[in-house]
């Protein structure tokens, strides 16, 4: 744990009353970038539960660093403990995350397993051997990111944004994919770089750390991404003890998400 945490660093967002979910965002996005895609619907969210929102080091409104080590999931596991303490005190939490949120929120639980009393995963990215073979690519990003900045990079991935989302979430969405690199545009070059280098070194807790979460996990997965391959999400529900996975193939699947997160929390609470 960091000995000192400054918490104005950090843009959060605290709603609702009673039993906790802090949910961390995934690379590159942040809560407005959430919200500009809609399919996480949290104006649905119950205002009998507790919802933490905010942004990651380096990623929307909070402060950013050059510092790769401040990109590693472990530490930003430690970011979310720090903030979660800060804002709720010792309560008992439910973590989720989306995507790099998965990485943050698995090292927290390992960290603190008798404060979290639940997970939500959803689209859990490459690990393990996948993970080890994308890391010249990450690397290679890392200096097309230091050459192009935040707005050089939304731009390419406004072109390709079918290979960062399944075609069939594109074609629902269409009016809104694209605002998800919004919060991308205004990310700077030398944090962009360090975020990717940190990105080629992170990986998810062992098989064996894994298997030692006792504690319930709803797993939440799309098919057709190369970024997010179900594979990991199918190891993932094997390896946690209390897991249950829930497989999108089509829009109507990823609609029924945000009912899914609320159960599993109203369940907990």
């Amino acid at each position: 744990m960091t000995q000192s945490f400054d918490i104005s660093k950090f843009n959060y967002c605290s709603t609702g009353f009673g039993q906790p979910l802090v949910w961390s965002h995934g690379l590159l996005g942040c809560m407005q970038s959430e919200d500009a895609l809609g399919i996480y619907a949290w104006h649905r969210f119950p205002k009998k539960l507790t919802l933490l929102r905010y942004d990651a080091c380096g990623h929307g409104l909070s402060a950013s660093s050059t510092n790769k080590s401040n990109y590693l999931w472990t530490s930003l596991a430690n970011d979310l403990q720090q903030l979660t303490l800060n804002v709720l005190g010792n309560q008992t939490v439910i973590l989720g995350g989306q995507s790099m949120g998965c990485g943050s929120s698995l090292f927290a639980a390992l960290n603190q397993p008798d404060r979290v009393k639940g997970l939500i995963l959803m689209n859990p990215p490459t690990a393990w051997e996948l993970r080890t073979s994308q890391r010249d690519y990450y690397i290679k990003v890392a200096k097309a990111a230091k050459m192009l900045g935040g707005k050089g990079l939304a731009k390419i991935n406004a072109k390709h944004i079918d290979r960062m989302l399944p075609s069939w979430l594109v074609d629902a969405h269409k009016h809104s994919v694209l605002g998800m690199l919004d919060g991308l545009k205004s990310m700077k070059r030398s944090s962009l770089e360090a975020i990717f280098l940190a990105a080629a070194e992170n990986d998810f807790p062992t098989p064996q750390q894994l298997a030692q979460l006792n504690i319930p996990c709803l797993i939440l997965a799309w098919d057709n991404d190369a970024n997010h391959p179900l594979s990991c999400a199918t190891t993932l529900a094997d390896l946690l003890p209390l897991a249950e996975l829930h497989e999108a193939t089509n829009m109507a699947d990823v609609d029924e998400w945000p009912s899914l997160i609320i159960d599993f929390c109203l369940k907990l609470a």
